[in-house]
């Protein structure tokens, strides 16, 4: 990982630290986990190496989304006693919107 990389996701842990009260030294270890597998999300869909501008905070965002939605992996819809839950699949669209000014065009051949 990119030290540029390394610094954000360093700033957005000790947020997230502060944010949930995370002293325990394991569930340090989890968060680091997490929010890198977040940042890979963000880069992949931006077709980018490096954090750039304010991505960061699409970071940070996925991480808490990612963190929401744990349980309830695979499922796209729940109706339990005549309620029902819809869940968004793959990027949420608010974190797309903010990341389609970071994306980069990949030519192909044909």
């Amino acid at each position: 990982m990119n030290q540029t990389n390394q610094i954000a996701l360093d700033k957005i842990q000790g947020q997230l630290e502060r944010k949930y009260s995370i002293t325990d030294e394991t569930e340090k270890l989890v968060l680091k986990d997490d929010l890198e597998h977040a940042l890979l999300e963000v880069l992949d869909y931006c077709n980018r190496d490096t954090l750039t501008g304010n991505m960061a905070i699409s970071v940070k965002e996925l991480y808490i989304f990612n963190l929401n939605m744990e349980g309830n992996e695979g499922e796209t819809a729940r109706s339990e006693g005549g309620v029902s839950q819809s869940f968004e699949v793959g990027l949420p669209s608010k974190i797309r919107v903010k990341l389609n000014k970071y994306r980069l065009a990949t030519v192909r051949t044909l």
